[in-house]
């Protein structure tokens, strides 16, 4: 069975955000980092090979970890209030597992 590869760029509300895989040994061991969201255009999320490439609930974990730092970001949490913050990131992720390029992937690792 084929496995769905992870996409290159997400679109998700106004944001095109770019997937780009480091190498384990600069992402983990050099900048101890298994993923990091870069909040300023363009749009971009580091993600560690290792992780990536073992697939699974850890390859979704980080994925969906980095996501989340857009939606904060896509939103402006930063000071919102709770009831705020949790009707933001359910329709983030709602939109994230329904209508983005990630969808197939994430079924595909579960």
């Amino acid at each position: 069975m084929k496995k769905i590869k992870l996409p290159k760029n997400v679109t998700i509300g106004a944001f095109d955000v770019e997937l780009v895989i480091l190498p384990h040994e600069i992402s983990y061991e050099v900048s101890e980092v298994q993923g990091v969201f870069i909040g300023k255009p363009p749009y971009k999320i580091f993600l560690d090979e290792d992780i990536i490439n073992r697939g699974g609930k850890d390859a979704i974990n980080v994925v969906i970890h980095e996501f989340l730092h857009v939606g904060f970001y896509q939103y402006l949490l930063k000071e919102k209030e709770e009831e705020t913050v949790v009707n933001s990131y359910g329709n983030f992720i709602t939109e994230l597992l329904s209508r983005s390029q990630l969808r197939e992937w994430i079924i595909d690792n579960i």
